[in-house]
């Protein structure tokens, strides 16, 4: 049957949407993990892909259903068509990257849990700090009172003692640790598809940074009559140390590239069949004697007039007709 008009949406459409869909998500994943966190350089990257994989693979389909112009349409057609595997395979790299990444997904789960697990020892050795300085306070003052009767009367051990606990363990120190505690706790239960948190080592160890800050602060100030080399609490808490140096080398886990797993060249082989569809299902103008591959042969443009000479030699008129090829 002759199709002579322009292309519709179909449901061929829909398989290739669907298929942009996921190599939008998984290639953001693994533009992610590339880049080691970058959301921006992920965000712009699959604008790019999206834009290759339309010109490339949906662009194709208008021409070889365009009605007009066809010799100047095919010669599009054909470079698009031709260069789409190489475009695709280059686009389609972020992709497999992710793939590589999922291949290894027990590992980077697991260091990830177990940094993030550090930070808990982090608080531990806070408390220990603390208590250690509340120590070493009270020893402090025993020694002042038991030399200086004055200073004596003045002093109220227990009281000094209860301001340091207040200052160094009491409400916002205890609220830090639920907040931190609670994210750890969520933390721990993360998969690689879960790019926001494990992609994103920056972030995590900003998180660190913020608590131990905050920590920091709550050990600066020097109650009266401490020892002057009473030290505060900082980052060269062994604890903070092994976090910040656990999850750079996750971060070399996931930002190196690797070869190709099957998983990923089979979805590749899949998705280019989804992507090309629209394509292949496009009819051909019956006008058009050009196919992907050149020009149809023993064939002239469609509605062409050939004089025969009849066998009573009266002339007769014949019209040459087609149906449509795909290619």
């Amino acid at each position: 049957m002759a199709i002579n008009v322009k292309l519709k949406f179909s449901w061929g459409h829909i398989i290739a949407f669907l298929a942009m869909i996921f190599i939008s998500y998984v290639s953001f994943m693994g533009l992610t993990y590339a880049t080691g966190g970058s959301f921006i350089i992920a965000g712009i990257g699959v604008f790019v892909i999206d834009l290759l994989a339309f010109i490339f693979f949906i662009v194709p389909q208008f021409l070889k259903g365009t009605d007009v112009r066809f010799d100047r349409k095919i010669k599009w057609e054909r470079a698009f068509i031709y260069l789409s595997i190489p475009v695709y395979i280059a686009i389609m790299l972020p992709f497999i990257h992710f793939w590589t990444v999922f291949d290894n997904r027990q590992e980077i789960e697991g260091g990830f849990a177990a940094a993030v697990t550090k930070t808990e020892d982090m608080f531990a050795g806070y408390e220990t700090y603390s208590e250690d300085r509340i120590a070493s306070y009270a020893v402090a003052l025993d020694t002042l009172i038991s030399r200086d009767s004055l200073v004596r009367t003045q002093l109220s051990r227990n009281n000094r003692l209860e301001a340091m606990r207040l200052q160094l363990i009491a409400d916002n120190y205890t609220s830090l640790k639920k907040e931190a505690v609670d994210w750890v706790n969520k933390a721990k239960g993360v998969s690689v598809w879960n790019v926001f948190m494990i992609g994103n080592v920056d972030m995590v160890r900003e998180a660190i940074d913020n608590w131990n800050v905050s920590l920091n602060a709550f050990t600066t100030k020097r109650m009266h009559y401490e020892y002057e080399d009473t030290e505060s609490f900082t980052d060269a808490h062994p604890s903070v140390v092994a976090a910040k140096s656990q999850l750079e080398d996750l971060r070399g886990k996931f930002t190196s590239w690797g070869f190709p797993t099957i998983l990923a060249l089979l979805l590749l082989l899949l998705i280019y069949l989804m992507m090309i569809f629209p394509y292949l299902i496009q009819q051909r103008n019956t006008k058009s004697i050009y196919t992907l591959w050149g020009v149809r042969e023993g064939v002239m443009p469609a509605n062409s007039i050939i004089q025969t000479d009849s066998a009573n030699g009266a002339k007769e008129k014949k019209t040459n007709k087609y149906s449509a090829i795909e290619f």
